[in-house]
């Protein structure tokens, strides 16, 4: 950390005393809780030597090489990023007083006088030394694919997250605190043109990183968490070789969400419903499965209207087959999505196109027996409510919801007592309607 100048001398220039934090309190706990917490990963990476590092990433691996990336990177990051601080005063001609590490916070006093714009360059290269660090080590876990696994995602997730820190929330915060580095850099009294440039090659740099993040390093991570880049290179082929086939695309997406990944997912979808020309039962089967994903991720504005796609690429609406099983899916969808919405009436009409086996599925009958009371038509509400208890078995969660509603009460708490208190779920889990 640099601090911008508070007093000017007589000659105009500024000499520089840096402080440490902000509010005037001791960083001591937070160096002491952070380095435990260092401290008991890398125990627990210890104790998991082998695992960790052995060809079968597992769950556990992925999770502990997560902690890792948060714990054990920035330590590293920081004091490059305090050193960086150092060199550049000393290119100055500065007179650094004191240097300060403390794990995940440091600061280096400067004095003697310094310009405007020689301070300006002495609090960005820490930021750009920091920087660099993160990607550098991103760069390194994306394309080292002879490192083990777990390296790989601690090099990746924790240069990522560093960059983050260093261009992202370290400005907000210096700037909303009006401490540190970045009250300097962007010093626009100071510093005009270094600060307007500044600005500049900052909103390009995150426009990149963030193109490059959502276009290479989240894929490069799944691969290493799960081994799949044949099966994503085949699929990716396919899609390319005949675009208005929508079976790779929604076999690729069904990968990722199957995997976890349901962003990844969610663009697979987007982009292949994105192909001019694409209409007909393949596009109505890519609309379908854009309805799905979005109703498992609670985005209901986006399930009705993927649905509604789904019906526009069948010719419309109204008029269609109602037998067919995929016009009575994105109906279902339809609905699923407008009951959500808390738009029982409309949700209603959809729901009047369904016929058996679709209009039967107990997910079905829960969420139009809720749009029925919501509407005042008790006894339809409740008889669709008691049908579902009838269907599903003892302990189901939507029986559990479906009993609970016939009663007025919400569904008790799961019985969590082999879980630690912190993990224990204090309210019922919510009721599984998705994936008609």
């Amino acid at each position: 950390m640099a601090e911008a100048p508070f007093l000017a001398d007589a000659s105009g220039l500024y000499r520089r005393r840096l402080e440490r934090v902000p509010s005037g309190q001791s960083t001591t706990g937070v160096d002491i809780v952070f380095g435990l917490a260092l401290l008991g990963t890398l125990f627990l990476m210890l104790r998991h030597w082998r695992a960790l590092w052995d060809a079968d990433f597992t769950v556990e691996d992925r999770r502990l090489a997560s902690q890792a990336a948060v714990f054990v990177v920035p330590p590293v990051v920081v004091l490059i990023h305090e050193l960086g601080h150092y060199l550049a005063a000393l290119m100055v001609g500065g007179h650094v007083l004191g240097f300060h590490y403390g794990l995940i916070e440091g600061a280096v006093t400067v004095d003697r006088g310094l310009s405007a714009g020689q301070f300006w360059w002495v609090a960005l290269a820490g930021n750009l030394a920091g920087t660099a660090t993160g990607l550098l080590l991103a760069l390194v876990g994306a394309r080292a694919v002879g490192l083990p696994r777990a390296l790989r995602r601690i090099l990746i997730l924790g240069g990522m997250l560093e960059v983050g820190f260093q261009l992202v929330v370290y400005p907000l915060i210096s700037l909303s605190g009006r401490f540190g580095d970045w009250q300097a850099i962007y010093d626009f009294g100071a510093t005009p043109g270094l600060s307007l440039l500044t600005a500049v090659a900052h909103a390009v740099a995150l426009a990149v990183l963030w193109r490059w993040w959502r276009s290479h390093v989240r894929r490069v991570l799944f691969d290493v968490d799960h081994a799949l880049a044949a099966d994503v290179a085949r699929l990716e082929a396919a899609m390319a070789a005949s675009p208005l086939d929508t079976a790779p695309g929604i076999e690729l997406a069904v990968l990722y969400a199957a995997n976890g990944e349901m962003g990844l997912a969610r663009e697979t979808l987007e982009d292949a419903a994105a192909v001019p020309g694409l209409t007909g039962p393949p596009a109505a089967r890519l609309h379908l499965v854009r309805a799905r994903v979005a109703m498992f991720e609670d985005r209901y504005n986006d399930a009705y209207l993927a649905a509604q796609d789904g019906l526009r690429a069948l010719g419309g609406g109204d008029g269609l087959e109602e037998g067919d099983e995929l016009t009575q899916r994105l109906w279902a969808n339809l609905g699923l999505a407008l009951a959500s919405m808390q738009r029982a009436g409309p949700a209603l009409a959809a729901f009047d196109h369904l016929r058996p086996p679709i209009v039967d599925d107990p997910r079905i009958l829960y969420t139009r027996g809720l749009a029925r009371l919501a509407q005042g038509d008790r006894a339809g509400g409740e008889a669709d409510l008691h049908a579902v208890v009838g269907w599903r078995p003892e302990g189901d969660l939507l029986r559990q919801w479906a009993e609970a509603k016939l009663l007025g009460r919400q569904p008790a708490p799961p019985d969590d007592r082999d879980r630690p208190n912190y993990a224990r779920r204090t309210k019922a889990p919510p009721a599984p309607i998705a994936g008609v």
